[in-house]
């Protein structure tokens, strides 16, 4: 090279800008039509120094963060075939084992399976394996959504609420709050979770309802009602009972955003579950077999803000149990089949709107109970209770 175009090559070289490096198209173009390897040095060139060096001085260019897309929680998608049965939880094609433990109750979150056993231990049943809490209790309470669970846990003297986060794996709520055991009281029925709504949660205590933020931990007393006198809460909606002073559990239900206000409609049976945007209503009674037949004595389905399309599928089945709300129209339940010798169960989805029905798990258990008490059904379904023949 002659001193001439030396100089005429540093000349233009000193006057010129640097172009803006565009890291995405280096990397497309290098994939199309250079190597692999060189293009992992171009990127890893580019990414290490973000600069470029012109005449001494150094230009740098950030990019521009992008936020990575989020991995979705490997059990946010509700399957119509989810049930437990014996030591195996089943969902969708999926069966999980928890052996030896013998599934008593379970419920979903985003994040894994929670469930109790036979001695009604909790566990946890996600893709790490399965895992016991050291914590006990009678039932289990979540959302439609998300990775929270909550339970009401006993003591000698009181009762304590907890909400469990099952993605962080800690508890984000632990209160005694009007749980204290007056000495040598007979309680009929003893403190529950209500519901989980959102990030707010709703505690069936002793001396009444109380509503807890769960982000602050921080609550207040609403009501002063029995532990039982609100069944659920979905999408700031209260299913309660009529009289609200009732101590029992009543089986004349309203609904609405206060325990004062709300549909002027009742509605009949005694554990309700709302659908997600609080669209349906289906109750049922708490005793599985009940030795008489009231109205309310089967699962029953409602419209609260939309009426009802077709009847529930009663020529096929003579009775059934719900399962869960797979979306704000269709919950699955448990159809005992008319007829059968061996009382064959199906699990099907229901259509709330038209009344449409799908057989989803055919006979895959049958509606029997244990010998001994308490009574329970050899399968159960993600409500977070047993099924039981309380007579």
């Amino acid at each position: 090279m002659t001193d001439l175009l030396r100089d005429t090559l540093a000349e233009r070289a000193d006057g010129a800008e640097p172009p803006p490096l565009d890291l995405d198209a280096i990397v497309a173009t290098g994939n199309r039509q250079i190597s692999r390897r060189r293009a992992l040095t171009v990127l890893g060139g580019a990414v290490a120094t973000a600069a470029v060096t012109v005449g001494g001085a150094t230009l740098i260019r950030p990019r521009e963060p992008r936020p990575q897309p989020a991995r979705p929680a490997p059990f946010t998608e509700r399957r119509a075939a989810t049930f437990a049965l014996g030591n195996t939880i089943h969902y969708g094609a999926d069966v999980i084992p928890v052996a030896p433990n013998r599934i008593n109750a379970f419920v979903q979150t985003d994040a894994g399976f929670v469930f109790l056993d036979a001695g009604n231990n909790i566990h946890i049943a996600d893709r790490a394996g399965v895992r016991g809490l050291g914590k006990g209790a009678w039932s289990l309470t979540a959302d439609h959504s998300g990775s929270l669970v909550a339970w009401s846990e006993g003591f000698n003297d009181h009762y304590e609420s907890v909400v469990y986060d099952v993605a962080a794996g800690r508890e984000l709520v632990r209160t005694p709050v009007g749980n204290k055991i007056p000495p040598g009281a007979s309680l009929a029925y003893g403190p529950e979770i209500v519901a989980i709504d959102g990030t707010t949660a709703y505690f069936g205590t002793l001396d009444g309802l109380y509503r807890w933020d769960i982000p602050t931990n921080k609550g207040e007393l609403i009501a002063d009602v029995s532990p039982i006198a609100v069944r659920t809460v979905v999408a700031g909606q209260l299913v309660y009972q009529q009289p609200l002073s009732q101590p029992l559990m009543g089986h004349t239900l309203k609904v609405g955003p206060t325990l004062t206000s709300g549909t002027r409609t009742t509605f009949s049976g005694q554990q309700a579950f709302l659908s997600p945007r609080a669209t349906y209503l289906v109750t049922q009674p708490n005793d599985a077999q009940p030795g008489i037949q009231p109205v309310w004595a089967d699962l029953q389905l409602f419209g609260v803000t939309a009426a009802t399309g077709g009847s529930l599928p009663r020529t096929a089945y003579r009775g059934f149990r719900f399962g869960q709300w797979l979306d704000d129209t269709t919950f699955t339940a448990a159809g005992v089949q008319s007829g059968s010798r061996t009382q064959a169960v199906d699990l099907l989805t229901l259509n709330a709107e038209t009344g449409a029905h799908t057989v989803v798990a055919p006979e895959f258990s049958t509606f029997t109970f244990s010998a001994t008490a308490p009574r329970t059904t050899p399968f159960a379904l993600p409500t977070g209770a047993p099924i039981y023949d309380l007579y």
